[in-house]
């Protein structure tokens, strides 16, 4: 007979003796199957009964000595062994024999109860404390009803833990029931390429300590990476992990929730796993009106006096503090600066592969350790694996999830060629991408980082009369450096409310932070302008507005660039904090022609335009230029011909009524016929 059934038909024998030293006198009369098992058990030979080499019972022995071993006193110590094997062989007979659940019910009205595990384990229990003591310690194997009253009738049940972790059942993930996830520290685990340090301190801190010492959790913080460190932890500990993450699993206080809760309990004690608990944050605590205290409390009961290790993973603003059961040790994992992105891309690239410049990743991709993985995970099964793949794919980890409520994330396509800007301009212009893209090189290389340790966005005003190149400039600024634009919708931004609009610019700019677009305000000229005086108290909180973006700018790290159509209106407060001001002019007749040129594709039908005649004698900007081609070209095509000059003055016409401009006849010269009729 295999030992998990001795072990049955001896409870269920001791308890029907017990039953009938009641006064319940042939109680197996009803209860054929019983009566059976009891006579294999006896006519079963064993030479020594008790023992064997079985896994069932060195797993069995195993849980009695855990249950006894916080006990220092010996007689103690036999009583808890007495009273949990006691325990676990009638949850198992009722498990295995569902007669002998009606037998007990039949009989005492209940079915598995601490009264009864005493009765026949021969130990007293009367008294209050003597009671929550062995119950507390059952708990770590069976589910306690502690609603019942007294504590003595409190019902026993072994739920699914108990029996997989005799017969050495090792899919323990699925009686999780998708609620948990169980890691395997002896698994294949990918390296820690930071935090090996803190690792190594948590793993210390969750060593068992003293039997009378405090018991000890782990808290650690952060944005990202804190399960895998987690998991680390728990290699460097030589024990299994429960994951479980508390945003899905709410109902750790309500009764609905005591069997999955208990249950993981009994996984971890048996199994002698850590456990991690995760999706902690205070928003999760408030909707659930629960205190952090409580939490802590309920943990405590539940884990840390069965010796379990926890790990608690939590949002930056979860706070917790030691009592007197237990004491936290926070490890606050920091988004990695630029050296540590650094060592991240290294040792992604070198361990799949990948073609990039660790450097120039690292002051570009501001990523996180499993951001930059997953990315390197994604472009391990792209179809086209290369450097530019891998560059796509860091950014779509650089704003995924991000909202944009306050603006637009676009692709620019104008390139630098296409910018029409005069000599001196053009050399700012390069002027500005040399300081962005070796700005690595003169901050760390030539150390100028300690005479900057903060103020250093690349700042640039554009400013000049409308349709001159502003919007152009910046796109194409973002297409030199290939990097999207973010630009604000101002109408979004400012609001009459006090404190709205600095609230708005604050998620426009915590957006910009991370993925590092260049941040484009275009027609900024209400949200920029002059201070003034107060008047009202409108004033004084429109002024504050200025003062807010001011050092939002001067603390932002990154690209911003400014677009206004008055350059009188701006507050020479910004202008100090402008590192860089492109006064665009309205095109000269040179640059005109360059644009008029530039905007005439090859592919375009024409017959021969007098360009030197246009961009003399119309002082257009490059906007009403574009504007000019487009219409003509619209007017040819709805003709069925070719453009030609004749399009190109009913255009130009158009433009400058639209504008409210002066039109007389001696300015269109020789071209003047073409307006007759």
């Amino acid at each position: 007979m295999d030992f998990p059934r001795t072990a049955i038909c001896r409870i269920i024998q001791k308890t029907c003796i017990y039953i009938e030293e009641t006064g319940r006198e042939n109680s197996l009369e009803r209860f054929p199957y019983l009566s059976y098992l009891i006579r294999s058990l006896q006519e079963e030979s064993l030479s020594d009964p008790d023992r064997n080499d079985s896994m069932e019972e060195k797993r069995y022995r195993q849980i009695l000595s855990d249950l006894s071993a916080d006990s220092a006193d010996e007689a103690k110590k036999q009583v808890l062994e007495k009273v949990s094997g006691a325990a676990v062989d009638l949850c198992l007979a009722v498990s295995y024999v569902p007669e002998f659940a009606v037998y007990l019910n039949y009989y005492t009205g209940s079915y598995v109860t601490l009264q009864l595990v005493c009765a026949v384990a021969g130990v007293s229990c009367r008294s209050y404390p003597s009671a929550v003591a062995l119950l507390s310690n059952l708990q770590k194997i069976c589910f306690v009803d502690w609603n019942k009253m007294p504590l003595q009738q409190a019902l026993l049940e072994a739920d699914h833990f108990l029996p997989a972790f005799l017969t050495g059942e090792e899919s323990k993930e699925m009686f999780l029931a998708e609620r948990a996830q169980w890691f395997d520290h002896k698994g294949t685990l990918p390296p820690l390429f930071l935090w090996q340090d803190l690792a190594r301190e948590g793993a210390k801190w969750l060593e068992p300590s003293a039997p009378d010492s405090k018991k000890h959790i782990l808290q650690i913080c952060g944005k990202d990476g804190r399960r895998f460190l987690a998991k680390h932890i728990a290699v460097l500990l030589k024990r299994d992990l429960i994951m479980v993450s508390l945003a899905k699993n709410r109902d750790l206080f309500e009764t609905a929730g005591e069997r999955f809760w208990s249950g993981l309990l009994h996984a971890a004690f048996l199994w002698k796993t850590a456990v991690c608990i995760y999706g902690i944050s205070a928003d999760l605590f408030s909707k659930e009106q629960v205190e952090e205290s409580d939490f802590l409390s309920r943990i405590d009961a539940l884990f840390l006096q069965a010796e379990i290790p926890v790990i608690l993973c939590t949002q930056t603003d979860a706070v917790f503090a030691s009592a007197d059961g237990y004491e936290i040790r926070k490890i606050n994992l920091c988004e990695p600066d630029r050296e540590q992105r650094e060592v991240l891309f290294y040792r992604f690239a070198a361990r799949y592969g990948i073609p990039i410049d660790c450097v120039s990743c690292s002051v570009r991709f501001r990523l996180t350790a499993g951001e930059i993985a997953e990315a390197a995970e994604e472009w391990k099964h792209s179809r086209t694996a290369d450097a530019k793949t891998f560059f796509s794919l860091c950014t779509k980890q650089l704003y995924q999830g991000m909202q944009m409520k306050f603006g637009t994330l676009i692709d620019p396509e104008v390139c630098a060629e296409d910018l029409k800007l005069p000599p001196q301009l053009q050399a700012v212009f390069a002027q500005i991408l040399s300081s962005i893209t070796e700005g690595y090189r003169i901050y760390e290389e030539w150390n100028l980082k300690r005479l900057y340790p903060y103020g250093r966005a690349v700042s640039i005003l554009l400013a000049g009369p409308p349709g001159t190149g502003k919007t152009m400039t910046a796109h194409a600024l973002a297409k030199s450096l290939d990097l999207p634009l973010y630009q604000v919708n101002l109408s979004g931004i400012t609001d009459k409310y006090i404190g709205e609009t600095q609230k708005r610019l604050e998620q426009v700019f915590a957006f910009a932070e991370k993925g590092k677009p260049v941040l484009f305000f275009d027609e900024a000229d209400a949200l920029f302008a002059k201070r003034g005086e107060v008047k009202e108290g409108r004033d004084r909180y429109a002024n504050q507005d200025v003062s807010y973006l001011l050092s939002r700018i001067e603390r932002f790290d990154g690209i911003v660039v400014l677009a206004t159509n008055f350059y009188g209106s701006i507050d020479r407060a910004f202008l100090r904090r402008m590192k860089y001001v492109l006064k665009i002019p309205s095109p000269d007749e040179t640059i005109r022609r360059s644009i008029w040129e530039s905007c005439l594709p090859p592919e375009l039908p024409r017959e021969e335009l007098d360009l030197a005649w246009l961009s003399r004698q119309f002082d257009l900007t490059g906007a009403m230029i574009k504007n000019v081609i487009l219409a003509a070209c619209v007017e040819a095509v709805s003709a069925g011909r070719t453009l030609c000059m004749e399009h190109i003055v009913h255009a130009v016409y158009a433009e400058y009524e639209k504008m409210e401009r002066a039109v007389t006849k001696e300015m269109w010269g020789e071209y003047a016929y073409l307006l007759e009729g």
